[in-house]
């Protein structure tokens, strides 16, 4: 439903070259529902949150051929989506810090306005990450910070949001991206969500993932488009201590397809250049009879 938007002359830039840049991105993400439960023996309430801030160790995608985005996302009271995100674009290394906020998410054409379009901190890969969206002076407002450089960007959200966020089930962190080429994540190694903190109490239970439609969940919103899954060579996964991994599971027939399908065509004019160059030599050896004396 809320597939995360280009920045503006690099995926413009794409599109235009007709390059067959897709405007549907797949998520993969973790939900944090109302009533999970919270490192000081509380439940998650998300409406009383003032802060949510997660930290996380970025893969390493180099050189993409689709933008990928490492996403914080949380949803106010009156249906304003606000989202900030690491994110690295197509033959690209390094990543920049991408915000933006859906004031309405409840039309079927939401508009988004940038809060930030690529800015420092330039983030390696690897590096270890913090990102936050807090409510402070009756305004919201994001921070991002490299925890290895200390390197950190801080912006306020426009006036007119909710006050308070909403209750419900809340797809808080996602893996996004453009891209279904697993080259792409072949050597990702992990995305690692270590921690979502609410009001600097850690979450710790209740969690579940989401990458399509499931009938057995209703988040309040979805990252991604609508209707599109993740490829089934990224699988996410928690891990002994309460973090969640995302890494590149390998691939299952099928997959690929655009590749599969090149080789096919490979074979099959290759098999029909030698038929067709059989029957000329065929046609000239006749054609070349001694004569009869």
């Amino acid at each position: 439903m809320l597939a995360s938007p280009l920045a503006t002359g690099e995926g413009l830039q794409l599109e235009n070259q007709g390059t067959g840049y897709s405007n549907s991105s797949w998520a993969l993400g973790v939900v944090a529902p109302e009533g999970s439960g919270l490192s000081d023996g509380a439940s998650l309430r998300w409406e009383s949150v003032n802060n949510v801030t997660v930290l996380v160790s970025l893969p390493n995608i180099t050189l993409p051929d689709r933008v990928v985005y490492s996403v914080l996302s949380v949803m106010t009271g009156d249906g304003g989506i606000m989202q900030v995100a690491a994110g690295v674009y197509p033959n690209r290394s390094a990543w920049l810090t991408y915000s933006w906020v859906i004031p309405r998410s409840d039309t079927t054409t939401p508009t988004y306005q940038w809060i930030l379009n690529g800015s420092e901190p330039r983030m390696a890969q690897n590096s270890r990450i913090s990102m936050s969206i807090f409510h402070l002076s009756g305004l919201w407002s994001l921070r991002v910070t490299d925890e290895g450089t200390n390197s950190s960007v801080e912006r306020q959200f426009p006036p007119g949001l909710g006050p308070a966020l909403k209750a419900g089930d809340q797809e808080v962190f996602a893996l996004e991206s453009y891209s279904r080429t697993s080259s792409t994540f072949r050597e990702m190694g992990n995305l690692t969500l270590e921690s979502l903190l609410v009001d600097d109490q850690r979450v710790t239970g209740g969690f579940y993932s989401y990458g399509d439609w499931d009938p057995n969940h209703d988040p309040l919103f979805v990252v991604g488009s609508a209707g599109t899954s993740p490829p089934s060579f990224i699988s996410l996964e928690k891990t002994g201590d309460g973090s969640f991994a995302w890494e590149f599971a390998g691939l299952w027939q099928g997959e690929d397809l655009h590749f599969g399908q090149a080789a096919v065509a490979v074979v099959v004019v290759a098999v029909l250049t030698a038929a067709v160059l059989g029957a000329v030599a065929l046609r000239f050896a006749r054609k070349r009879r001694p004569l009869s004396g």
